[in-house]
């Protein structure tokens, strides 16, 4: 009796041994399948520029830009011919015409041709409103006006528009136009400047003023997947960093969901110079189904629009009706695959000094023994020396990197010397002094060669 019970036992471990082993045979062909469709989809990318950076996505990624702005101006395009355009500015000027403002007086109070820079158009001053404040027992009368500039070149129509603007400031939309440039399809520009798809703004753009855009993409047969990419310059920064609101949440969150989300990376993440924070998650629903949070987001400087706030996010679990999330369409490693691919690509776009005065050639540059501080942009593709390290101190990357022209400078990493239970444990201590780095141009080369500079110095696993 015994030994047919031990039959029985044996049997049923085996048949258990074999279904898991099955499962995980499974398991691994669907995440290799997985891979290679990840492979394929990364094979040939197609480079977006966004704002003042570049970023590079699936060749058959659809893209929409949307949420720009420039100095309060919200910016938006439209494709259509030039008759189609002119007929649709007239009815909404027989609009505004049409009505009254709210003090029972014209509406329509300026009507501005346009003729500039290729584009002709219209613009509008219209819609007056008044106010006022008291400061301290003296009364001061406010108001303002709606601005609306409509412009067409060569099949593409753009939309400036402002409410309750500054009426001693409406000389403001026609420099916003001034500034305005068509982008062709697939070009990017070598002209400096903020550029939002189909259109840019060229500099130099006055210090003080605002400017931002999403990029909304569409992967190819996967529309569970969403990925935004945003900028935006110039803006007072009141809210938390992305580590603090994650932290923050994991505080609010209730002990039962706890379990169901799990960290997949946390921390600082560096990208081709933007020092930035990341944030990956997998949640799971009551009904089992996982869904993926992708994010990286630059803190940025409210006043340098070469490092503004930078925000990459990749979501999963999306459809079309808005309904209950779904099953990702791909699986965790290749979804993390996909999204280091997306994102070790954004960089700041390289220019063309020249052509901010219209000129024929870009500077000589800096020269040799020309320094530049951590956080600045860099000004030239080559070597360049820190002031950072030695007496024992290494610099992660060395002390002699290969920078390009257009990246940030980056803050020096040391690793100081491991002791003994360090070297044990394979831990490497870092340390990040409080001033910039200072930093050296001392070979103008132009590609980075392997016997030009010391290899990276990679950290240990903890």
């Amino acid at each position: 009796m015994l030994n047919q019970t031990s039959k029985r036992s044996g049997r049923f471990v085996g048949i258990a041994a074999a279904i898991w082993g099955l499962l995980l045979i499974y398991e691994s062909g669907y995440t290799l399948m997985d891979k290679l469709k990840v492979a394929m989809m990364t094979n040939e990318m197609k480079t977006a520029c966004v704002g003042r950076f570049l970023i590079d996505l699936p060749r058959d990624a659809r893209l929409s830009y949307s949420l720009a702005f420039l100095d309060g101006f919200s910016i938006a395009a439209i494709q259509e011919s030039k008759d189609e355009f002119e007929k649709r500015v007239n009815e909404r000027e027989a609009a505004i015409n049409a009505k009254k403002n709210p003090a029972g007086q014209d509406n329509m109070e300026q009507v501005t041709q346009v003729d500039i820079n290729g584009f002709t158009g219209k613009t509008f001053v219209f819609g007056r409103t008044g106010g006022h404040v008291y400061h301290g027992e003296q009364r001061v009368e406010m108001s303002s006006v709606a601005l609306e500039g409509y412009v067409h070149s060569n099949g593409t129509s753009f939309e400036i528009t402002a409410e309750q603007y500054n009426p001693e400031q409406i000389g403001e939309l026609q420099s916003v136009i001034g500034k305005l440039r068509v982008v062709e399809p697939k070009a990017i520009p070598s002209t400096p400047g903020f550029c939002f798809g189909p259109g840019m703004f060229v500099d130099p753009l006055p210090a003080d003023w605002t400017e931002g855009v999403v990029l909304f993409v569409n992967l190819h047969d996967r529309p569970d997947i969403a990925i935004a990419f945003d900028t935006r310059a110039g803006l007072t920064r009141t809210w938390p960093t992305l580590l603090g609101r994650a932290a923050r949440s994991d505080e609010d969150m209730p002990l039962w969901q706890k379990p169901l989300l799990k960290k997949l990376r946390v921390g600082h993440r560096t990208i081709n110079g933007l020092n930035g924070e990341e944030v990956s998650e997998r949640g799971t629903e009551l009904d089992f189904t996982n869904v993926y949070s992708f994010m990286w987001e630059l803190p940025g400087t409210e006043n340098n629009v070469l490092l503004p706030t930078l925000t990459l996010e990749m979501s999963t679990g999306h459809t079309e009706e808005g309904n209950r999330p779904v099953t990702s369409s791909l699986g965790e490693e290749a979804l993390v695959a996909l999204w280091n691919r997306i994102a070790s690509s954004i960089r700041l776009r390289p220019t063309n000094e020249g052509a901010q005065a219209g000129g024929n050639s870009p500077p000589a540059g800096p020269r040799l023994g020309d320094k530049r501080s951590a956080g600045e942009v860099c000004p030239e593709t080559g070597w360049w020396q820190c002031d950072q390290g030695g007496n024992g101190i290494r610099v992660l990357g060395g002390q002699r990197q290969f920078l390009h022209k257009g990246q940030a400078m980056p803050q020096a990493l040391l690793l100081p010397p491991q002791t003994l239970w360090e070297k044990i444990r394979r831990v490497q201590p870092t340390l990040e002094k409080d001033q910039a780095t200072a930093w050296t141009l001392v070979d103008r080369r132009r590609n980075a060669r392997a016997n030009s500079g010391p290899s990276d110095t990679a950290l240990p696993d903890a």
